[in-house]
């Protein structure tokens, strides 16, 4: 644990240094500052009820736990929600989610911090979502005889618990009640560890991007943008997607001179909105903004803002999904839901879905520009294709839903 701890230390440490000059790290401090005596004061307005405390480290681990949080808020209208997150991504925007009762950064994970945290909120159950691994918070967790789970979680060799250093972490994967993996192979590695404790339930993520379709919103923006014609919708794209997105779009016009693309960027802060813009006006690309009036009559519509994107899919023929060419893609499960093929980069190989896509060719990974045109033109023109692609997409979704009635059941038993 000394090692451990050090490492905490010195990666708070870290934060606090950048905080000086990083807006992201200063939110992340800022948000702890006097957190017992903000906690306490909040805690005191809560109704004595009984308390689950879910945590994400941000965004998308909430998009994880957030089928959960709502069905159990369903089931068990009474039951008070603590949601924490880690990340300022995850915070910042939902610190107002209507379902939990409190929500609030988790203090750094030293032997003080969890003992002051958990001894306040002083949670009947605990629900960590798939990569959480906070030492001391388990084992305090595990002292006080707390039941924690782990929910959606993946577990791969190249994790601390299957190297030399790794006797600790894998004591502390042994503190959970029970652990709710995504897939065989990581329920095989558990077994493998000698935790017994697994429980193959899929992603709930799953259940939450078919509930998203479901009841997604209309947006008469983009609805009247996209019109009749073709429409390939780039989701969550960073720098290096942009460059092969638009060289490709560009070849494409030439045959498909009436397609449309809808870009939502993952960063949506005015320089990396104006960086994009930059790129489309060296190319001669004629576009229009979301925030703004909508010109419907230019190639290319620049969703710069949050929130839309998981409805905007229904407007589209075929997914671009960024990431693949950073540290991993990003949702490609929500175009899915909206039956939309998808397409990638190459870094993808930490996510189960995209393996089980390229498979079955409801998904396709492209290198660089060129073989995204080449993809796109079959998607684009070969009707049968694409609706065979469609329809895998979705099956897919249909086939691995229901994670979130498996791990309730199991939860509620309590």
């Amino acid at each position: 644990m000394f090692l451990y701890n050090t490492g905490i230390f010195l990666y708070t440490c870290a934060i606090y240094i950048s905080s000086l000059f990083k807006p992201k790290a200063k939110l992340w401090v800022n948000g702890r500052k006097q957190w017992r005596e903000q906690l306490i004061s909040r805690l005191e307005k809560l109704p004595n009820k009984k308390r689950v405390w879910i945590h994400c480290a941000s965004l998308g681990e909430f998009e994880q736990g957030r089928p959960v949080i709502e069905a159990l808020k369903k089931q068990s209208p009474d039951t008070l929600i603590i949601l924490t997150f880690f990340s300022p991504s995850g915070f910042e925007i939902r610190k107002d989610y209507e379902y939990a009762d409190l929500v609030c950064y988790l203090p750094p994970d030293f032997k003080k911090n969890a003992v002051d945290f958990i001894e306040s909120c002083n949670p009947n159950t605990v629900i960590f979502v798939k990569y959480e691994f906070w030492l001391n918070y388990l084992f305090t967790l595990h002292q006080k005889k707390i039941p924690t789970y782990l929910i959606s979680a993946v577990i791969k060799k190249h994790q601390p618990f299957f190297k030399w250093y790794g006797n600790v972490f894998l004591k502390a994967l042994k503190t959970y009640k029970n652990i709710f993996v995504q897939d065989k192979e990581s329920l095989d590695l558990l077994e493998e560890l000698g935790v017994n404790s697994g429980i193959l339930s899929g992603d709930t993520r799953v259940d939450r991007v078919l509930q998203g379709a479901k009841h997604a919103s209309e947006i008469e923006k983009l609805k009247s943008f996209c019109g009749a014609d073709l429409c390939l919708i780039a989701g969550s794209t960073w720098e290096k997607d942009d460059q092969i997105l638009i060289d490709s779009y560009l070849h494409l016009r030439t045959s498909f001179p009436n397609l449309k693309l809808i870009i939502a960027p993952h960063e949506t802060d005015e320089t990396s909105i104006q960086s994009l813009l930059n790129k489309l006006q060296s190319k001669l690309i004629s576009y229009t903004l979301y925030l703004n009036q909508i010109d419907n009559s230019a190639q290319v519509l620049v969703i710069n803002t949050i929130g839309v994107l998981a409805s905007a899919y229904k407007y589209g023929h075929v997914a671009f999904i960024g990431g693949g060419f950073n540290n991993g893609i990003h949702n490609i499960l929500e175009p899915a839901a909206h039956k939309l093929p998808v397409i990638f980069g190459p870094n993808h190989h930490k996510f189960n879905e995209a393996k089980d896509f390229i498979t079955s060719k409801a998904g396709f990974e492209i290198r660089n520009s060129d073989e995204l045109s080449q993809i796109l033109k079959q998607l684009l023109s070969d009707t049968a294709f694409k609706e065979n692609s469609s329809n895998a997409a979705y099956n897919y979704l249909e086939k691995n839903s229901g994670a979130t009635l498996k791990i309730l059941d199991k939860v509620l038993s309590l």
